[in-house]
């Protein structure tokens, strides 16, 4: 290939990817402006001032686009924060009711509607799995049962619902919210400790209990 077939080469994909970052933005801008409960690709396409049948040489089908709008939305928006212990999670969620509060609209549809919800299905299963790693120290002698309970409740404690449930249903400012959220993680985060702990001394009396068990049982 000659230098200039690479600079044409070069620029077409460069221009490929415009596009396509064009269009990812104008999902996300439709999305945020409509009360409808889905998108249709033809409004992206009339937003992106592309042809609808340009979406689909970038993206096959409405759940790739859904995801790339969700990454888009992860990265530019709501930005993911990374945290190693559950203790982090309230001052997260006070900086995430900060930018929820920037965008309104975008927040309430990615907590509401049919098309919010498959938009932020990636980035919420990359926040459940952080929320699971975070707290597996706090629950290594619990039941699974309860784990499971554990994790669910801090991960959907620090969720855009739950601001969305308090800003609407009890006109709460997004510093009511971080307060009463970080006193139900708290609340929950103690109570964890105190289960394990509890499970925890149960096991080590159990275990002396059982060897004695079986030594009973070892003929003499």
């Amino acid at each position: 290939m000659s230098t200039a077939e690479r600079h044409g080469a070069s620029l077409r994909d460069e221009y490929a990817e415009m596009t396509r970052q064009r269009i990812v933005a104008a999902c996300v801008e439709t999305l945020e402006d409509e009360e409808a409960d889905d998108i249709s690709m033809a409004a992206v396409a009339k937003r992106a001032k592309v042809a609808e049948r340009t979406i689909y040489r970038h993206f096959r089908t409405r759940a790739e686009l859904f995801a790339a709008a969700g990454e888009w939305i992860e990265d530019n928006v709501f930005s993911y924060i990374p945290f190693t212990s559950p203790d982090e999670l309230p001052e997260i969620f006070r900086k995430l009711c900060k930018r929820f509060d920037r965008h309104p609209h975008l927040a309430r549809a990615i907590a509401m509607t049919r098309a919010g919800r498959r938009v932020r299905a990636g980035f919420r299963r990359h926040l459940i799995d952080q929320h699971r790693k975070a707290m597996a120290p706090l629950v290594r002698h619990l039941p699974a049962k309860e784990v499971r309970q554990a994790e669910a409740l801090a991960s959907y404690l620090n969720n855009v619902l739950a601001w969305n449930a308090m800003r609407e249903d009890f006109g709460m400012t997004s510093g009511e919210i971080a307060d009463a959220i970080e006193w139900a993680l708290t609340t929950l985060l103690k109570d964890v400790w105190q289960r394990d702990a509890a499970a925890a001394r149960a096991g080590k009396m159990e275990n002396p209990q059982r060897k004695r068990a079986a030594a009973a049982k070892v003929p003499e």
